[in-house]
């Protein structure tokens, strides 16, 4: 593993985001002022070009077999051009209207309208019988939005929502949830809108059909022997973008990847909730073909989940054990940027909303020592490994998905430094289908086997349902639920979050919900980090986006080249 230098210093993210469907606002980052070498030419003998970019490439090392609706990784990249969300959050953690704008007097009723001119790509105008229809289509395939939903192991999910309304005109709609959310908005800016006239009375879609969008761009091609993904412009949205065509190149790895950005093959690189590793950014701090820009991140980019319901880890002192075991410095020097920062027993970083300091994280070898023999490991064997009074070792499994090098990382660091301490660790490194089975709710159908793994949680993610990674611990979560969290004290928590219906009295909870992970450690944060982004140093005017980084649809109207 390398050990992360110092960065150059990161070029100025722009702050300034626009509302998509609006003219976007000029970014507040300072423009090129080199003089131009080409000799001034006339509008009447060179026309000004269509677009101030033809084609701009972005690399990925994000897995995508269809390209189509419905397929997360894609979903998650297709949110920057064609999918459009209803909202974004900006880097400061302020929302905007991107496909619809909103208000709320109690934060229990939620209304949306359709901003002005937005059409799908086939030419029908987007409504809020739209985002109806997709609550409703995702109801009928699990979802609990308007009834409750009871799983096979008779776990009821409750209704998010108690009714809604129609305008007039279908163009806007009013949600109310079965309780009061101050931070709905959230869950808004990965929310993608289904045409209703292409899905309704229909079991399947064609590919065609499943590509209409309504973003400023509509795909073009997959082709998925060359790992390309292209986007055009959708000739039906209300503005046009800077940007003519996207094309999106698939990498198999990331070194390839970042040469091809330093070889200029490649306009910038993007992964979804995930900046550049530390360990590749000392080479592109110091190439000039390169620029970064560090963001504020909101995201767990490496997180030890415990299985708190099953297994060694259903006993807290083996959990506090291991908290206190672990070397986070070496976490933070080894996989961290420059900006990596040692994390609290509270789990959520700084820019978390409703975030309350609590304790930092320390190694405390004698502390660790003392849970270990409160759990009843009061001894060591010969292989140094602590053992109880039946003679077993602590030992454990660590999930970890193999196609992510980083985590595998994460995952060989914890066992070398838990075995040094006296707690076996048996690496369980498996592809991504077998992880998910072992490690989420949904994927499971809420049998989750993983004593502990190593996750990566997305800053939607992480800002989902009552927010601070909730969802993640919660084991009554329909989809994640990792931690296998059922006590009172932790439900009790999530109550007083969603009957919140001031910001203030939301803080109130999420300070309780942070003091809960201190205490009982569900789930340990190795490392915080700023996310750094990388572009080509030939562009300019680029826009970051709180969630989706450098590849959000604010972006395509401001970017431009020097």
């Amino acid at each position: 593993m390398k050990k992360v230098g110092s960065l150059l210093l990161a070029v100025l993210m722009v702050l300034s985001l626009a509302a998509c469907g609006k003219t976007p606002a000029e970014p507040t980052q300072t423009p090129s002022t080199q003089p131009s070498t080409e000799t001034p030419t006339t509008e009447a003998t060179e026309p000004a070009p269509a677009y101030a970019i033809d084609t701009l490439t972005v690399g990925t090392t994000a897995a995508i077999e269809t390209a189509v609706f419905g397929e997360y990784n894609f979903d998650m990249l297709a949110s920057g051009v064609s999918e459009l969300p209803l909202v974004y959050q900006d880097t400061k953690g302020e929302y905007h209207p991107l496909l619809a704008t909103y208000a709320t007097e109690d934060a229990a009723t939620w209304t949306y309208t359709i901003q002005d001119g937005m059409t799908w790509s086939d030419g029908a105008p987007v409504t809020a019988e739209d985002i109806l229809f997709t609550l409703q289509y995702d109801q009928a395939n699990g979802s609990a939005n308007f009834e409750a939903q009871t799983g096979e192991d008779g776990k009821v999910t409750e209704a998010k929502y108690t009714g809604y309304s129609l305008s007039d005109d279908k163009m806007s709609i009013s949600l109310t949830l079965a309780s009061p959310n101050v931070r709905e908005l959230s869950n808004m800016t990965s929310f993608r809108v289904m045409p209703k006239h292409i899905y309704e009375g229909k079991d399947t879609v064609s590919e065609a059909e499943g590509r209409i969008t309504c973003g400023p761009y509509v795909l073009e091609s997959f082709n998925k022997e060359a790992g390309t993904i292209t986007f055009a412009v959708n000739e039906y949205y209300p503005q046009k973008p800077n940007v003519e065509k996207i094309v999106y190149q698939l990498f198999g790895n990331e070194d390839t990847m970042y040469l091809a950005l330093q070889q200029g093959d490649i306009d910038m690189v993007w992964a979804y909730s995930t900046g550049v590793a530390g360990t590749y950014q000392d080479v592109l701090s110091t190439d000039t073909n390169v620029s970064l820009v560090n963001v504020a991140a909101a995201n767990a980019p490496a997180v030890l989940a415990f299985n708190n319901a099953k297994g060694l880890f259903s006993d807290e002192n083996l959990r506090q054990a291991v908290s206190y075991a672990l070397n986070y410095e070496e976490f933070k020097t080894y996989f961290g940027s420059a900006y990596a920062e040692i994390p609290n027993r509270g789990f959520v970083p700084s820019t978390t909303v409703g975030y309350t300091d609590t304790e930092k994280l320390t190694t405390d070898t004698a502390k660790a020592d003392e849970y270990m023999k409160a759990a009843g490991y009061t001894e060591k064997n010969a292989d140094g490994f602590y053992v109880n009074a039946d003679g077993a070792a602590a030992a454990f499994t660590l999930t970890v998905n193999a196609a992510k090098e980083t985590h595998v990382g994460y995952a060989e660091m914890i066992k070398t430094q838990l075995e040094a301490f006296g707690i076996q660790v048996n690496l369980d490194a498996v592809d991504k289908d077998a992880y998910n089975a072992k490690t989420s709710n949904k994927f499971s159908e809420n049998n989750i086997t993983m004593e502990a793994a190593i996750y990566g949680y997305t800053a939607a993610g992480m800002g989902m349902g009552n927010g601070l990674g909730s969802i993640y611990v919660d084991g009554n979560h329909a989809v994640q639920g990792g931690c296998q969290v059922f006590d009172e004290a932790f439900s009790s928590i999530l109550d007083e979050l969603k009957a919140a219906k001031t910001i203030e009295e939301y803080y109130t909870g999420a300070a309780k919900l942070q003091d809960y992970y201190a205490a009982h450690m569900p789930l340990i944060a190795l490392y915080w980090d700023n996310m750094m982004l990388a572009y080509s140093s030939k562009l300019d005017n680029v826009t970051v986006d709180a969630v989706f980084g450098l590849n959000n649809v604010n972006n395509w109207f401001s970017i431009t080249k020097k």
